[in-house]
């Protein structure tokens, strides 16, 4: 199981909305301040909530980018 600190330094963390296909980059440090570092990703699912539709949504994607002196641009597209 992966935890926010596993995603630090390589990961980036998109919540996508299937209803309304919005899509947004999740600040991982934000949100290990406000849930701890040691928080698994497949538990925060069941908390998303669409700001735009409203729509609760368990669609995270985790995308390896690279590590940060080296990272890739990488833009999510549906």
């Amino acid at each position: 199981m992966q935890s926010l600190r596993d995603l630090i330094d390589s990961f980036n963390l998109y919540a996508v909305c299937e209803a309304c296909q919005r899509q947004t980059k999740l600040n991982v440090q934000k949100l290990i301040k406000h849930l701890g570092a040691e928080t698994q990703v497949h538990r925060m699912r069941s908390k998303l909530r669409c700001r735009v539709c409203g729509t609760r949504t368990e669609d995270l994607r985790i995308v390896y980018v690279g590590q940060k002196d080296q990272e890739a641009i990488f833009q999510y597209r549906r």
